[in-house]
């Protein structure tokens, strides 16, 4: 290639590291969503893809995205090639998925374990008399960690006059799992029938989820001989790559224009079969039972569609 090609080859690289390190002061300091307009689907992979990993990793996610910008900076420094500073920010930024390569299936089980050790203390609450939406009220301040801060939004709810139905709804619809959903149901048939059966209905239903998280944590383990694999083969291929690329006698001829292209191939392939095992060692989440509530400001507003569901009989009442 020409000088003047390869001058207009780093002026496009050029732009395209500047763009991304916008992206990325972006995601450090994320703009606020308007109220009642829902993200944006780029948003809600983002969000999606954090939710994967465990809480520790994401407390640090901004760091995390300011070390893979710093990265890709530095690897085309040092390199003087474009393929190689953005390979480098990609591989630190996919460091915490590949440490933690099903992160989404120990959430699932601790978040069933907490789900059932709830219903329970609403049992145990109900049992003593009241209603269910003061069995709620009481047990949000000792519900488990773990979903506390969604019980105590419901009880709030609850508390300034929202009506039940649409209540159990939103709290359905913030976790958009279908072991939830079976418990909501739950409540909304209650919300109709107001059957004596509910804390036998409850101790039920909170046997029920722990079993369901005891079933998942033995699939889960079943899967780790997986998850394993996939971390060391994922460690072990990043450190041959990084000494292939600085090992100028092996590493030489991907400093070419036609390199560059055959090592972003590469690094596409080696992704995506990252991406397709992770897929296989993660569970995924119980399909939903109830239909999402429209967003506020739609066509309908959220009152246009009833809890379909509540009337549904096979819910232990």
């Amino acid at each position: 290639m020409s000088s003047d090609q390869w001058n207009l080859l780093a002026a496009l690289c050029g732009a395209l590291v500047t763009g991304g390190l916008l992206v990325a002061a972006g995601g450090y300091r994320p703009a606020p969503v308007p109220a009642g307009r829902p993200p944006s689907r780029w948003a809600a992979r983002v969000r999606q893809a954090q939710a994967s990993l465990p809480q520790a990793w994401t407390r640090r996610w901004r760091l995390i995205v300011l070390a893979s910008g710093a990265a890709a900076v530095g690897g085309w420094l040092y390199w003087q090639r474009p393929v190689h500073g953005l390979l480098a920010g990609i591989a630190v930024l996919g460091v915490p998925w590949i440490w933690h390569p099903a992160g989404t299936s120990a959430q699932q089980i601790v978040r069933l374990e907490a789900l059932a050790q709830w219903i329970q203390q609403l049992a145990g609450v109900h049992e003593s008399g009241g209603t269910l939406e003061g069995a709620i009220t009481t047990s949000a301040p000792r519900a488990p960690a773990v979903i506390r801060p969604q019980v105590r939004l419901l009880a709030a709810r609850l508390r300034v006059g929202t009506t039940p139905a649409v209540a159990y709804r939103q709290f359905a619809d913030e976790f958009a799992d279908g072991a939830v959903d079976n418990a909501v149901m739950l409540f909304l048939t209650h919300t109709q029938e107001h059957g004596p059966g509910l804390s036998r209905a409850l101790q039920a239903m909170a046997s029920l989820t722990e079993q369901e998280a005891i079933q998942l944590r033995t699939v889960d383990a079943k899967r780790s001989q997986v998850r394993t694999g996939t971390r060391w083969v994922s460690v072990i291929t990043l450190l041959i790559a990084a000494y292939i690329l600085t090992n100028p006698s092996w590493g030489e001829i991907y400093r070419t224009p036609t390199g560059q292209a055959v090592m972003f191939a590469l690094a596409s392939a080696f992704a995506a079969a990252l991406v397709w095992m992770r897929t296989l060692a993660q569970s995924p989440p119980a399909p939903r039972l109830l239909d999402a509530l429209p967003v506020p400001g739609t066509r309908g507003g959220p009152g246009a569609r009833q809890p379909e569901a509540a009337g549904r009989k096979g819910v232990l009442l």
